[in-house]
């Protein structure tokens, strides 16, 4: 296919359109792709190359998105993956993308595991939710048996409950039955152990 005409994209920065003679077929593709296959009127190109044009240009682009999305927020591996899979990137760019800045560390799973799992304690979160939050961000489990390490070595469970349970339940009593189950249900959906609220329940006085 002979390329007929390259032109800008309006309201597109940096990108362009190639046409070719006697084919309704384009590409709009970057400025940077242009140059690296060395792209202009008369040049003939196969199908071939048009699909390696595209898949590098899908691939510099999805970098770029990448980097965006990083620079706003922390992400895990899987999750950013799944985001640019989700933005049309495809399967095979998406993870190549993931992996390059993986090599650059500006995706750390181990990093964004012990700061998730810090945060999740410190917004009042126990071992199991924490555990299960993680999981879902696609961590490893020798990932999140190391950030929950972390969360114990900062700061005692049962405390961490007996000071929630001041905040929440200012007039707890402990003697009354109905009032314990009412806040061991509530520290037991925000992911706490039973032996972990008892332990807090028993330090604390009859009436707070």
């Amino acid at each position: 296919m002979k390329i007929s005409k390259v032109e800008k994209v309006k309201f597109r920065k940096g990108m362009f359109k190639i046409s070719f003679e006697n084919s309704k077929k384009s590409l709009a593709i970057s400025a940077d792709s242009i140059v690296k296959f060395t792209l202009k009127i008369g040049v003939d190109i196969s199908e071939d190359v048009c699909k390696r044009i595209l898949f590098y240009d899908k691939s510099k682009s999805g970098i770029f998105k990448a980097l965006s999305l990083v620079s706003k927020r922390s992400y895990s591996v899987k999750n950013l993956q799944n985001k640019l899979i989700q933005r049309g990137y495809g399967l095979k760019n998406s993870v190549g993308v993931v992996e390059r800045l993986k090599e650059l560390n500006y995706l750390n799973d181990e990093e964004y595991a012990k700061n998730y799992a810090v945060y999740l304690s410190g917004i009042g979160k126990g071992e199991f939710l924490i555990r299960a939050e993680l999981e879902k961000q696609g961590i490893e489990r020798s990932l999140i048996n190391s950030a929950l390490g972390v969360v114990k070595a900062s700061v005692e469970t049962s405390d961490k409950i007996a000071e929630i349970l001041k905040a929440k339940f200012k007039n707890f009593d402990k003697k009354n039955k109905i009032e314990v189950r009412k806040a061991t249900s509530f520290f037991l959906r925000r992911g706490f152990s039973f032996e972990d609220i008892a332990k807090a329940f028993k330090l604390c006085r009859s009436v707070m």
